[in-house]
């Protein structure tokens, strides 16, 4: 609000003037605005002291409740007070101009700023539109460029009230940002949701997996070893589904030969990644060894059995003995104990239909009985000898306690027919399609066991 206490005698004369002016509903006198009229620099004092008078004492104005009126509603409060004189003869309708000279400091200052009204209208002063859109991004406290497209301006842009300004840029984020940070972005930067839809999406993807490639800090090797979840992690789900399948492969095809599906390429890339989880793998096995190392040496790592079993099955996937492995890394190998030998289960197998027992094959295979049942069980479903499948064949104690006949008979049977006959570890095993019927004809028959059933069911 205008301070009459603290004003020129020219001030308070022309506003003295102006209150008679509004109080009589008389014009200004003549020659009242030609000083200046004529006047082409510095700030006119007439025209500033009744501008800010008549915003701030009689509209109850702010300079900073300004902007929220374009220059057409300050133009009518104006021209309600008497002030069309000024507004057409000083400043020939400039109405940004006539609040530059009302409030020098607070432009000075940017308190005020000139595209604060240009959101009202046209935007064709370039240092307008880069001071408009480097305040809202300061505003929305971005402080580092490459942050910028991390957000949807559009909706900024309508919050801050300069969402036309893009009708200068053909309604385009990018062509605005590149204006006013030039060479920082790319299209596909602030594309949100058409980014992969788009007929230079294969460029969009390329430029953006570099971006956050870059970003991250990755070089080649890290490229090749990322996997699905890695790209969903870094936001290139959509991208990766949308263009490439869901196919990392293809992704990373495309980022290092600008291809999609050459063969030649994709097992060069293969390749490349099976050489890593080697070299990975291997880097693991380095260090697990270094761990557990006196020096060069490794000493019996059967005191540590999880260790012993992880060095053991790499080994075996490199068809190299325990020693060799070891070895492959440098270190030598001292065992207080000998490593157990691998046991074929087609050893077992054959030495089994040779009719050789559990306890000569253990003997024979420098193991032991139990590991050889063990091995069996876990292989074969038990002893190799019993017959496939089981639901055709009966033991020999099963036919005694069904037909009620002694085991001698049964064998008998068996050696004159010459039916089938699997001996096993505790059982033997005949054919039900052969034995049965055969016991069924010799009960029939036999006046033997006909008399013997009627001496002992009495």
């Amino acid at each position: 609000m205008v301070d009459l206490f603290k004003l020129s005698t020219e001030e308070l004369q022309a506003l003295v003037t102006y209150k008679d002016v509004l109080d009589s509903g008389d014009r200004f006198p003549k020659d009242f605005w030609t000083e200046e009229k004529n006047q082409s620099k510095g700030i006119k004092i007439k025209s500033r002291i009744l501008t800010r008078y008549c915003l701030e004492n009689i509209f109850r104005l702010e300079p900073t409740d300004l902007p929220k009126y374009n220059l057409k509603q300050i133009k009518t409060l104006l021209v309600k007070k008497k002030l069309f004189g000024m507004i057409q003869a000083v400043f020939r309708h400039d109405v940004l101009a006539i609040l530059k000279n009302a409030y020098p400091n607070e432009f000075k200052n940017r308190t005020l700023k000139e595209w604060m009204w240009s959101k009202h209208g046209l935007w064709e002063d370039d240092k307008m539109v880069i001071e408009a859109v480097q305040d809202m991004v300061l505003k929305e406290g971005i402080r580092r460029v490459d942050d910028i497209p991390t957000l949807d301006w559009k909706k900024r842009l309508l919050k801050h009230g300069i969402y036309n300004v893009l009708s200068r840029f053909n309604w385009s984020i990018f062509a605005l940002f590149d204006f006013v940070y030039p060479k920082r972005f790319h299209p596909a930067d602030f594309k949100y949701k058409t980014k992969w839809a788009a007929s230079e999406s294969l460029e969009n993807a390329f430029y953006f997996m570099h971006k956050t490639f870059k970003k991250q800090k990755y070089d080649i090797n890290d490229i090749l070893m990322l996997g699905t979840s890695d790209f969903r992690r870094l936001g290139l789900a959509g991208m990766l589904m949308s263009l490439f399948d869901s196919s990392t492969l293809k992704a990373k095809e495309y980022y290092l030969y600008k291809t999609i599906g050459d063969k030649e390429h994709q097992e060069e890339i293969i390749r490349d990644i099976q050489e890593l989880i080697k070299k990975q793998r291997n880097k693991i096995i380095y260090n697990k060894l270094k761990k557990v190392a006196v020096g060069k040496y490794i000493y019996n790592l059967h005191e540590n059995s999880t260790l012993y079993g992880y060095i053991k099955r790499h080994a075996k996937n490199n068809n190299m003995t325990i020693d060799e492995f070891i070895s492959s890394f440098g270190f030598v190998y001292k065992s207080a104990k000998k490593d157990a030998k691998e046991i074929s289960k087609d050893d077992i197998w054959n030495l089994r239909k040779q009719g050789l027992t559990y306890v000569q094959i253990a003997q024979k295979l420098g193991s032991n009985p139990t590991t050889i049942t063990n091995l069996c069980k876990k292989y074969f479903g038990g002893d190799p000898l019993i017959p496939r499948p089981i639901e055709d064949y009966i033991t020999v104690q099963e036919l005694m306690n069904k037909y009620r006949v002694d085991h001698k008979t049964v064998m008998k049977l068996v050696r004159i027919n010459g039916f089938e006959n699997h001996t096993t570890i505790r059982f033997r095993y005949l054919k039900k399609s052969q034995i049965e019927p055969a016991l069924e004809r010799y009960i029939r028959e036999s006046k033997q066991h006909q008399s013997m059933v009627r001496r002992y069911a009495n």
